[in-house]
């Protein structure tokens, strides 16, 4: 079941606005979904269905903005998409996944007190952002992140996320593959470091063999065991924090 949240004024219009609810009466635990940084296409369409199936509703805002790649299923090139990441404004990103987080909260058959983020790729790396600082989220689903830190600070990444570990207050689950050349061990150890030093509620879990984006629907980067286990991982730790009523 599908509504529209454009009236609640916090985020663009269109399919970002798009809610999926389960199955009869709420209200229902949230999840604003990050979108891998192919953008809105069918694999993200399909983890809402799933949640779905599990008892929770989700959106998925467009950080994109409508300028987002025209390939949205190319995961056996990643030329386009390098060249939209590169233009992205991380700032307005996470804006957008914040807002998408307060009128999630705000829709009628949503439990305000049981709302997380989930986010894939370029879509984790902003759902970490939207999720610092904030009070008011029960649990952060983060894929491969892309960038813990960014290549250089600007305007459109002013902080590296690594450096905004100590203001995510709600529980975390970081999924990586450990042959990950995006997010080399070397990030990973600095990750695991600062979680332990600032006493970080958040479990980093490593799938070995796998390399980025092990989650793809299909392509060089799926990795079919370590998307199995990972959304059991995923799943169990989202059940454990935000408790809905499942349906299966």
């Amino acid at each position: 079941m599908e509504s529209d949240l454009a009236a609640a004024g916090r985020f663009l219009p269109g399919p970002a606005s798009q809610v999926v609810t389960p199955a009869g009466s709420g209200p229902f635990p949230g999840v604003v979904l990050g979108a891998e940084a192919y953008g809105i296409n069918p694999f993200i369409r399909g983890i809402q269905r799933r949640l779905a199936d599990r008892g929770y509703a989700s959106t998925v805002p467009d950080y994109y903005r409508g300028q987002g790649p025209a390939r949205t299923e190319a995961y056996d090139d990643f030329t386009e998409v390098r060249e939209h990441v590169d233009r992205l404004d991380f700032t307005h990103g996470a804006r957008d996944l914040a807002g998408a987080v307060d009128a999630l909260r705000a829709h009628p058959a949503v439990d305000p007190r049981r709302v997380a983020v989930w986010g894939y790729c370029t879509g984790g790396t902003l759902a970490w952002l939207a999720a610092c600082g904030r009070g008011d989220l029960a649990a952060a689903v983060l894929y491969y992140p892309s960038q813990p830190r960014f290549h250089e600070l600007g305007p459109r990444t002013p902080v590296h996320p690594l450096d905004l570990l100590w203001q995510l207050t709600c529980p975390a689950l970081f999924l990586y593959g450990d042959a990950d050349p995006v997010v080399p061990p070397a990030l990973l150890d600095e990750l695991r470091a600062r979680i332990e030093r600032w006493g970080v509620d958040a479990d980093v879990r490593l799938y070995a063999g796998a390399g980025h984006a092990f989650s793809s629907p299909w392509g060089p980067m799926r990795d079919e065991t370590a998307d199995r286990a990972a959304w059991a991982d995923a799943t169990t730790f989202l059940d454990r924090h935000l408790r809905p009523a499942r349906s299966s």
